[in-house]
This record gives structure tokens, sequence and C-alpha cells, in this order.
């Protein structure tokens, strides 16, 4: 079963608590701190689209890729109630398209870390390296191996109530050290109060931690200039008390 292909309809519900607006804020931030207030933005891994509604709600020409078709359709229904023209696609972030001369690739909440070996990292990065223009500008963000280290893994629970929803889902982790990877085994239980029906979902979510000298690797492999690494809302080196860092860099080539 593709990742998301059953909690994809209970998604925006669970991350209702994520601040898009200042996500989107700060990345725009830091892609103007390199010289891209507008343009051309892809969203990599796009998800149901709530960042790339919000950078084109900024003036942003704006494109998105998932890998799930379930993601994309909420995406692209998201977008048509919103008026705006969007061109969202399925389609592998680890396979090169057809879109070419963006000013920026985005891609975000951590589809570099569902990448968990270094060969299809490099997929990835050489993906948003063929969509750049040169001296195009590629921002994402990943799980930080220093802080997974020093804080290990547990378990977590989370429940969300919308009338006549509860959602429960209980996340649950293996980490192997050897392979530097957290499978996260998460059960949702959806319950509709009004019914008083009660559905199931599980999944298993294969994660990868990078350090930063690994990512600087693969970018250089896949025609990028070496990136600066921060704390992930902040602009401070990335250290143990989070796992959410990013990465900024340059294609290669001149505009």
């Amino acid at each position: 079963m593709t990742v998301f292909a059953e909690y994809a309809p209970w998604y925006d519900l669970l991350y209702q608590d994520k601040d898009y607006g200042t996500e989107t804020a700060f990345v725009e931030a830091r892609l103007r701190d390199h010289g891209v207030s507008s343009g051309r933005l892809l969203d990599l891994g796009c998800g149901t689209g709530l960042h790339a509604l919000a950078f084109a709600h900024q003036g942003w020409n704006v494109a998105g890729i998932d890998l799930s078709h379930e993601m994309i359709a909420s995406a692209k229904a998201r977008a048509e109630k919103a008026g705006l023209s969007i061109p969202f696609r399925q389609g592998n972030a680890c396979e090169t398209g057809p879109e070419c001369d963006f000013d920026a690739v985005v891609s975000l909440f951590h589809v570099a870390s569902y990448q968990t070996s270094r060969d299809t990292l490099a997929a990835m990065f050489r993906t948003a390296c063929a969509a750049l223009k040169p001296g195009g500008i590629f921002f994402f963000d990943y799980w930080y191996g220093g802080a997974v280290l020093a804080q290990g893994v547990e378990t977590r629970v989370k429940v969300i109530e919308k009338t006549p929803l509860r959602l429960t889902r209980i996340a649950q982790s293996d980490h192997d050290e050897q392979a530097a990877t957290v499978t996260v085994n998460y059960t949702l239980f959806c319950e509709d109060t009004d019914r008083a029906t009660i559905r199931r979902v599980d999944e298993a979510h294969h994660m990868r931690y990078w350090f930063p000298f690994e990512i600087d690797a693969a970018l250089a492999e896949s025609g990028f200039q070496p990136a600066s690494h921060a704390a992930w809302l902040t602009q401070d080196a990335p250290s143990s008390k989070s796992w959410a860092a990013y990465a900024v860099a340059r294609k290669s080539g001149t505009p």
C-alpha cells in the first residue's frame, strides 16, 4: 500500500494546528536571503497543497508534485475551491519530470527523510536540480541525526476532536541505528460519534535521519553548491534540541 493511501483523508485534521502561514513566510524570508523573492516555485512532495496555496496567495507562480494520488486529489480540490490555478500532478520526487526553469524548489515536512538511502536522496536532489534555473534555490527540511540520537524515539499519542469526529493516533517507533532509520508505525482510530462507528487505519512510515555532511555530499553530486543548514524556523545551527532542520542550496551555474 502506498504511504498515506488511507491516512490522507485524515491528514489535514491531524495537522490542523500546523501553522502553514508562518512556515511559508519563514521559507520566503530564506529564499529572499538567497536572492529569490518572486517567480516560479515548485513544491516537491506537496501533500494536500496547503503550503503551495500559501505560496500562491503570496504571489508565487506555483506547481506541486506528490506521490500520493489521494493527496493530489485533495490539493486539486482545495485549489479549485480557492479559485487558484495550480498545476498539481501525481509523481515521484525521485524521478525527473517535465518541470523546468523554476526560480525556487521547496520540499517541506521532511520529504527528504522519506528517502531512506543515499541513492534515493540524491535522486530527489537531481529532480530538484532539473526543475531549477541555473542559480535557482532549493529549500528543504529533514530529520537531523544529532537530535534523533540524543533524544531517542518514544511512543506518542495524539487526540483530535472535531464533532462528530474523534481521531486518536498512536505512533510507535522502531529505531535502527545501523541503518539510521526510524519506522513510525501509525495506528489511527477514526470515530464518528453520531454514527457510533470506529474505523482503524494502520500505516508504517519508513524515515531516515541525515547529517549535514551526508546531505552536502548528495547535493554536490546532484549539481548544487554547498548548502547552509539550520534548525527549523531559526537561523541557528542544527542542534540536539530539535529533530527538524533545513538546508538551502543553490543550483550551480549562472542565472
